[in-house]
Order: C-alpha cells, then sequence, then structure tokens
C-alpha cells in the first residue's frame, strides 16, 4: 500500500511540475515575441505597408481592465495561437476600416490570453499598438454564439471595428467581444 501511495504522489509532483513548467514556458515565448515586436515598433517612424507572412508579428494588444498583455500575429492556425493571439488573415489591420479579428486561447493547455475576458464590461477599452499606430477601441457588445457562427468576422467598411473571439469556459461555444474604434495615434 506504501508503494502505492509513493507512485501516486510521485506521479501527481510529475503532473504539476509538468503543468508548471509549460506554462512558464509559454510566458517566456511571448514576453520574448513582445519584446521583439517592441523594437520593431521603436524602429519605424512612419507607417508602413509590407507584406505579412503567417506568423509574423504585427501587433500588441493590451486590456487594462483584465490585466491583459499579449503580441498579436498573423494567421489563427494551431502554431499561431498556441503561443499568441492569432489575426485573422482576410480581416483588415488595425485601424483600417471594417472588421479587425483576433483570437486566442482561454485554457490552460495552451496560451491563457483570453482566461479573464469573463471580467471584461462594455467600455473597457482596448489598445491595439502596431507599426502603424496606436489604436484604442471601446467594447461596446460581449455575448456567446455558437462556435460555427462565422457571421460575426462580417465585414462593414464604412466602420472601424474589433472582434475577439475565444472559446467558453467549457469550450463548445465562443465568446464573442466587440469594440468599436475609439481614438488613433
Amino acid at each position: 500500500m506504501k508503494k502505492v501511495s509513493k507512485i501516486l504522489v510521485t506521479m501527481g509532483l510529475i503532473l504539476i511540475l509538468g503543468s508548471a513548467s509549460l506554462n512558464i514556458y509559454t510566458k517566456y515565448k511571448e514576453s520574448q515575441a513582445k519584446n521583439k515586436f517592441t523594437e520593431k515598433i521603436s524602429e519605424v517612424s512612419d507607417s508602413v505597408t509590407e507584406d505579412v507572412k503567417l506568423g509574423d508579428e504585427i501587433a500588441l494588444i493590451d486590456i487594462e481592465s483584465i490585466n491583459l498583455s499579449s503580441v498579436i500575429v498573423s494567421g489563427i492556425n494551431k502554431e499561431q495561437i498556441r503561443y499568441y493571439v492569432g489575426h485573422f488573415e482576410n480581416t483588415p489591420m488595425p485601424g483600417e476600416n471594417g472588421n479587425f479579428s483576433i483570437a486566442g486561447h482561454r485554457s490552460t493547455i495552451y496560451n491563457q490570453v483570453f482566461n479573464n475576458i469573463d471580467k471584461l464590461n462594455k467600455g473597457d477599452e482596448i489598445v491595439v499598438t502596431s507599426t502603424n499606430g496606436k489604436f484604442t477601441y471601446e467594447v461596446n457588445e460581449i455575448f456567446e454564439t455558437e462556435a460555427t457562427n462565422m457571421s460575426v468576422l462580417n465585414q462593414d467598411n464604412e466602420i472601424k471595428e474589433m472582434t475577439i473571439v475565444t472559446c467558453t469556459k467549457t469550450g463548445k461555444e465562443r465568446v464573442i467581444v466587440k469594440a468599436i474604434l475609439k481614438e488613433e495615434v
């Protein structure tokens, strides 16, 4: 019986250490990407239009009200959103007309960037900093929808809006955050 207890305790410790190590590694990768992109922003003085490749850092996102700070990369494939927030490729870039749309995880397996999304409120600010400027969006709608509902990405080129897509706590549906561009610097 003591042998079984020791084995179970050892396995428990291995699981805890493995989970903690993965979390630390994820935070390390995100920190590296933030530093790299921050340097890139400081080197750019004018508006930049460049060919963005899958996985390239395109912006930083900060939501002070939920203590969120992360890198946004091009693409929403498994590799892109494993450590970062991903940008839907066929949507506008930050500050452009239309629906700038991003997605990220809300789990403990991958990057937990949107874990506190349920604490976000209407009126909260989302700041997106890219090589083209600093854009402040104001949250105007938060709702849940089916995972297959792609209409949340629809474009209206008359407005500058932002959509965040992440999963619910159960992972079966999606949480959608809509925001309108409030300020551009």
